[in-house]
């Protein structure tokens, strides 16, 4: 007679969202962990408000791609790892006749909707070793004064509302920093989708100052 164990292990994700006008956030890491080719790990990292003016917040769950599940797996096996390094942002999260209402994304997406910028991740922190905590989390600001106007959809009123970490192959590929890219110029071909998600559409209009945070966390529970 055997019997069955069940641990209900599984990796999850959660995404905060910090919509900003003016001055930037500042983003302090704290005790550096490791160091590869560029990527920097740490074990916290203090975000301050405290001089911006923040005018949304948004908590979400988020949903990891097949790519994404199939890279983690395969490494436990070849031992092949790719990092995640990148944060992506899009403009189609939304369904068409409602900007307020995302899109549900499926697993065996490999990109998001449609992507208009890419760029490295501001500073990783991982929190492990203990009994209850098994994390890492990533931290992004995008400023609408980066953002070439001519990578949105609709250039008239540009938002976004989709943002995805991305996989990179630090050992095989480039390190960082990587350059950014933005829509319609292609990415590095070993960079891949991990995580996905859509959220109601924030304006992103340079002349307004904007800018959106994003603190992405993925845990094992």
């Amino acid at each position: 007679m055997y019997m069955r164990l069940k641990d209900n292990i599984a990796a999850k994700g959660r995404l905060e969202l910090f919509v900003t006008k003016g001055d930037l956030p500042k983003v302090t890491p704290v005790r550096l962990l490791s160091r590869f080719r560029g990527h920097e790990i740490y074990q916290d990292a203090i975000l301050d408000f405290s001089e911006t003016n923040v005018i949304e917040r948004q908590f979400l769950e988020n949903i990891i791609v097949n790519t994404g599940k199939d890279a983690v797996i395969r490494a436990l096996t070849t031992g092949f790892v790719k990092t995640i390094a990148r944060l992506a942002i899009g403009d189609r999260g939304t369904i068409p006749s409602d900007s307020t209402v995302p899109k549900v994304p499926t697993p065996d997406m490999s990109a998001l909707y449609n992507e208009v910028y890419r760029s490295d991740i501001d500073v990783t922190t991982l929190n492990i070793g203990t009994p209850t905590i098994h994390e890492v989390k990533f931290i992004k600001t995008f400023s609408a004064l980066t953002v070439p106007i001519t990578a949105f959809s609709n250039q008239a009123n540009p938002a976004i509302n989709e943002v995805g970490l991305i996989l990179c192959d630090l050992l095989g590929g480039d390190p960082l920093p990587r350059a950014d890219v933005y829509s319609p110029n292609p990415n590095l071909a070993d960079e891949e989708l991990f995580s996905i998600r859509c959220f109601k559409s924030v304006p992103f209009e340079a002349a307004n100052e904007i800018a959106v945070t994003i603190r992405y966390t993925i845990y094992i529970e």
